[in-house]
């Protein structure tokens, strides 16, 4: 293609968009608010995912022995549990190391530790099971309650089953309002263009009649739906970077409990998201453009 026909091409196109300024405006506000949705969903959505890892890591099970069992059968379960469906790790913690761990996480001069040794420990051997992913945490955890040897079960699954049904129900909801906002984004650019082809309806039939191809004649109405398609979707998606590095900095601030938690930086969020919300903006407007074009344009 010549570059003579690009330059008519994209003038066309943006005389499009400044004839039907207000459906122009309407068309772009629509986009956005459907990438403003996608931005959102994407970011809670990731950063749930995020938090599940982190629980992976360090949440995990522990599982505590009874004190009457012997060095031999304490191997046996650790096999034992090591050969169930989902576990990657089984890490054996013996009462001294345990104790030395907690020493040195509460300081080893405090009067709770005091008289307190290898011949005097209260804890129990115990074992650390790390699992492959946190979804398959109640699975495991049904089999370790039905073995034999085992005093008590520690995990995090209440946490993990809110943090789930929370990732699940969030995503479902932000797609169908997604879907909805995206029909409602391609109607409106279907309606902007429709506009484009009535009032340049002449003009097309003199095109048609000197021999202009049908791709030459939709291609500046795509061009239209593409610019409104970019420019929904570039300007939430940067307000949107400097608002969430905002929003987490005050979830610190104003929320010292949650400090425990690491989100996502956002930098790793919108490596991600700015690609994607400027592909789909486009698609949008692509979607738009030639649906219009193929039920209203008659030549």
């Amino acid at each position: 293609m010549r570059p003579s026909t690009i330059k008519y091409l994209l003038r066309e196109g943006l005389s499009g968009l400044r004839k039907n300024l207000l459906m122009t405006m309407a068309s772009v506000v629509a986009v956005a608010a459907c990438i403003s949705i996608l931005s959102f969903s994407y970011c809670v959505g990731s950063n749930l995912r995020h938090m599940l890892h982190q629980m992976e890591d360090s949440i995990g099970i522990s599982v505590f022995l009874n004190g009457d069992l012997s060095g031999e059968e304490i191997e046996t379960m650790k096999t034992e549990i090591g050969k169930i469906d989902h576990v990657v790790d089984v890490e054996y913690i013996s009462p001294r190391d345990a104790l030395d761990a907690l020493k040195k996480e509460w300081g080893a001069d405090e009067d709770i530790f005091e008289g307190l040794d290898d011949s005097n420990n209260p804890l129990s051997h115990s074992f650390q099971v790390s699992l492959d992913t946190i979804e398959n945490q109640s699975s495991v955890l049904r089999v370790l309650q039905g073995m034999d040897g085992i005093d008590s079960i520690r995990h995090g699954q209440t946490e993990t089953e809110f943090l789930l049904k929370v990732n699940r129900v969030f995503r479902v909801s932000s797609i169908l309002v997604m879907l909805i906002l995206g029909v409602i984004s391609v109607m409106i650019i279907m309606n902007t263009i429709r506009i484009s082809v009535a009032n340049r309806r002449v003009e097309i039939n003199i095109m048609k009649y000197v021999g202009a191809t049908d791709w030459f004649i939709r291609l500046p109405f795509v061009i239209e739906g593409v610019i409104i398609g970019l420019i929904g979707a570039i300007i939430p998606l940067l307000l949107g970077m400097p608002i969430y590095a905002k929003i987490i900095s005050a979830i610190y601030a104003y929320i010292p409990v949650i400090k425990f938690v690491q989100f996502r930086l956002m930098g790793e969020v919108f490596r991600f998201l700015l690609p994607f919300g400027v592909v789909f903006g486009g698609a949008l407007g692509v979607i738009g453009s030639v649906t219009s074009i193929r039920k209203h344009l008659r030549v």
